[in-house]
């Protein structure tokens, strides 16, 4: 295989430790040519100041971004500088192609084909951009996101290019326009394999799709963790050098009324949300009122292991209800935290954890009372069994299927 491009809601500088980084950047350091395609990046995003979407990121990835990957034991590197480093590097070319799409409010007044019509519709011709950055993709994987919108685009343009679905994040979800849905579902069906991540996403799609086990090519792939990073010792970062820290690292919103309530509730704890999606502005300013609850927009991918071996408990405050129809099962989340020992409480999220001994709470008054015990816990041990999920061995059995295609 000489080129993959990865269509992802990401970019590839964004805050993250997912599995498409860890796939592109294994793509990579094997010497295959590799795109980071982030899409979609709307035009109105030239109006907004988000980790992922804003100006200045759009007007960089319009022209396009070469990273420098250097391989490492734990986690991957980037840097846009050159290096005489004799270490293994490769390269990856972050891209975007803006277009037209409108907020997902506009599909109550709007009918379907013309919201997908916006979405794909750029200033610049797709053909002229396809030829400039994506020319030799052999195989395009595709994430769960509004990207598969573009699978007919690339499919008539590279009819001979394989094509992989990977959904982390089934959209099959009550959230999820039914627009999308159904794009999910022409990708589910066009995909020459679709990589599940567990056997929630499996049972989702047969519920959706009574056709799917006779008309999707699947296997199961779970995402990974770097292990070892999670076992070893940091310095502490300077947020956590207070008593009693409850932590919180991830991309899904947070139930904030339940940490109102538990930093009035527990003066003593201090609760610490990380993560890159921008509270409202109400609940920014709020959560201001508090000593004990801060927010940090972000953290570099490198430095997550030392937030969460130093914080006294890990806890996952989902919003209520998030759990019920999402097919997520116990993710990387939580390999992070078992892999250090750290104590977890998790609000709304699959009852499934509480058979490897992770806290649920589906309560306001149960999870402060949990935070409690856990606090004094200090480290844990769960039956949860990790062996396997070494993202390095994830990613070559990554490359391994797509080489089979």
């Amino acid at each position: 295989m000489r080129k993959i491009t990865f269509v992802t809601a990401h970019n590839w500088d964004t805050k993250r430790q997912g599995g498409f980084h860890k796939f592109a950047e294994s793509s990579a350091l094997h010497g295959i040519e590799t795109v980071f395609f982030s899409f979609p990046r709307p035009y109105y995003g030239y109006l907004m100041n988000r980790e992922q979407i804003n100006p200045g990121i759009i007007k960089k990835l319009k022209k396009g971004v070469s990273y420098k990957i250097i391989q490492s034991q734990d986690n991957y590197s980037v840097d846009t500088k050159s290096t005489t480093d004799t270490a293994s590097t490769a390269s990856i070319l972050n891209i975007t192609l803006p277009t037209f799409r409108l907020p997902d409010a506009a599909g109550k007044l709007l009918p379907d084909f013309l919201m997908n019509f916006f979405l794909r519709t750029s200033l610049q011709s797709f053909n002229r951009f396809s030829r400039k950055f994506l020319a030799g993709t052999d195989c395009f994987v595709f994430e769960s996101c509004e990207g598969i919108a573009l699978i007919d685009k690339i499919k008539k343009r590279f009819p001979g290019a394989k094509i992989v679905y990977r959904p982390s994040d089934p959209m099959v979800y009550g959230g999820v326009p039914e627009r999308v849905k159904k794009l999910e579902r022409i990708m589910l069906f066009a995909a020459d394999l679709v990589l599940l991540v567990n056997e929630e996403g499996l049972s989702a799609y047969r519920k959706e799709l009574p056709e799917f086990d006779c008309r999707v090519s699947y296997k199961i792939l779970s995402n990974g963790i770097d292990i070892e990073s999670y076992k070893k010792s940091y310095p502490v970062p300077d947020i956590l050098r207070r008593n009693n820290t409850i932590l919180y690292v991830g991309a899904w919103g947070v139930e904030w009324e339940l940490l109102f309530r538990a930093a009035d509730a527990t003066p003593d704890f201090n609760y610490i949300v990380v993560c890159p999606n921008y509270p409202p502005k109400q609940i920014k300013k709020k959560s201001l009122q508090y000593k004990n609850l801060l927010y940090v927009p972000g953290i570099p991918p490198a430095e997550v292991p030392a937030w969460i071996t130093n914080c006294s408990v890990v806890m996952v405050p989902y919003e209520t209800g998030f759990y019920e129809d999402r097919p997520l099962g116990i993710t990387a989340k939580y390999y992070q935290a078992m892999a250090a020992g750290k104590p977890i409480v998790a609000y709304h999220d699959t009852p499934k954890l509480a058979e490897s001994g992770v806290c649920v709470t589906y309560s306001y008054d149960d999870f402060i009372a949990a935070v409690k015990v856990a606090a004094a816990e200090h480290t844990k041990n769960y039956s949860f069994n990790l062996e396997g999920r070494e993202w390095k061995a994830i990613t070559e059995r990554f490359l391994d299927e797509i080489a089979a295609l």
